[in-house]
């Protein structure tokens, strides 16, 4: 056992100090920051922080409830918020428009009760956040008189939830939040860190068996420890780098949180679900990079074992092509039997709670398909390896691996 994790130690050591791995860490908070960083300004492309004009020829605006510096306090939503500027007259808020002193005027006209028109008027596009102001001053104007509780309940508007018939899933009016999606991010987290460790995988065994450093090591270590060294030592690499971006998302939150962005307003965490991914993830990324790990060992060179794994991206991807047949009925045999499923059950559970909760049974049963699954694989990657030396530069095929002697 002491062999085993030092060869985990070697192998982590050999390509997390690498320029690569770091350029590898940093890429994908990079992206998020940029994607983030990009959102908010066209956001604010949207808004514009010149004050907003307000002409009452119709006398049903409350001015008391501007505050000092002329912003209403009747509005709900205070993201974008401008100041409001009253004008006596049409040709005043003209003037005042004309000088680029404010960027709309809304006029009331004095019937305005009875036709519930509004003119607006403006040099340039305004930004969006000068409607929600007025409208929030009016919306508040007019129910003035009305008691608080009926006020709030007016201007907060109506609040549709959607749920599940099971109802084991809600969804707020206002659409999905980023907890509805936290395990589904989860599952393609592992996906992508699969996709972007395969080198790691294929590394591991094929560039020492092509250099023959192998013939040197197998003279002091056993077929599993050796192997099963590598698949910890690269396991332990891609959870550095799971947890690094864990730690960028988690701060990213707060900071999109504190800047007012409503998605990540109140992220409640379902520790039930986010368990039951994370822990079907574990194990079915360890059968994968076992099952990898064997094909570079079975291989002649890196290129071409990369080439063969592709297979196991594609059978990840199956429950997205299919999702269609499960979503219907997420509690179905077809949902089931692909949540159980090595390869298809990550992916597969994933989908399914944002819809509904996975069983418990389902999940535990998934969870020791998987475990037993990885162990298979561990050991038909040191068998790999150990027939693959006996057949130094020759290609091993699966059906001579499974029926070769040990």
């Amino acid at each position: 056992m002491m062999r085993l994790w030092k060869i985990a130690v070697y192998e982590y050591r050999q390509n997390v100090f690498k320029k690569s791995f770091i350029f590898i860490l940093l890429s994908v908070p990079i992206m998020i920051a940029f994607g983030i960083g990009l959102g908010f300004f066209m956001e604010s492309l949207q808004n514009n922080s010149l004050p907003v004009g307000v002409v009452d020829l119709a006398g049903i605006l409350d001015e008391s409830l501007l505050e000092s510096g002329g912003r209403s306090s009747g509005i709900a939503d205070d993201k974008g918020k401008v100041d409001l500027i009253t004008f006596q007259t049409k040709t005043d808020a003209r003037t005042a428009l004309e000088a680029r002193q404010i960027q709309v005027y809304y006029l009331l006209p004095p019937d305005y009760l009875t036709t519930r028109r509004i003119e607006a008027m403006s040099i340039s596009k305004p930004g969006e956040n000068a409607w929600r102001q007025f409208f929030g001053y009016l919306q508040t104007s007019l129910l003035v008189d009305q008691p608080e509780e009926i006020t709030v309940r007016l201007v907060g508007g109506s609040a549709v939830i959607v749920r599940s018939l099971d109802g084991s899933r809600e969804v707020p009016g206002g659409g999905p939040t980023f907890s509805l999606f936290l395990p589904l991010f989860i599952t393609i987290a592992f996906l992508v860190m699969l996709m972007m460790s395969s080198g790691y995988m294929m590394g591991a065994v094929a560039e020492e068996k092509e250099n023959r450093t192998m013939e040197v090591l197998v003279t002091s270590v056993s077929p599993i420890q050796l192997i099963g060294g590598k698949i910890v030592g690269i396991f332990g690499i891609s959870m550095t780098i799971l947890l690094s971006w864990t730690i960028f998302v988690v701060l990213g939150i707060f900071i999109a949180a504190q800047m007012g962005v409503t998605w990540f307003g109140d992220v409640s965490v379902d520790w039930r679900v986010v368990l039951s991914s994370i822990t079907i993830a574990l194990p079915a990324y360890v059968l994968a990079v076992a099952l990898m790990t064997a094909i570079g060992s079975m291989v002649t060179s890196t290129q071409e074992g990369q080439s063969v794994s592709a297979i196991f991206y594609i059978l990840h991807m199956v429950p997205f092509y299919v999702s269609v047949g499960y979503l219907n009925d997420p509690n179905g045999a077809l949902a089931v039997t692909m949540s159980l499923l090595p390869f298809t059950a990550l992916v597969t559970v994933g989908m399914r709670n944002l819809f509904t909760i996975v069983p418990a049974w389902q999940v535990m049963v998934s969870i020791a398909v998987q475990i037993i699954s990885a162990l298979c694989a561990i050991w038909l990657a040191s068998r790999a390896f150990r027939s693959g030396m006996l057949r130094y530069g020759q290609r091993l095929y699966w059906h001579r691996l499974i029926r070769s002697k040990p």
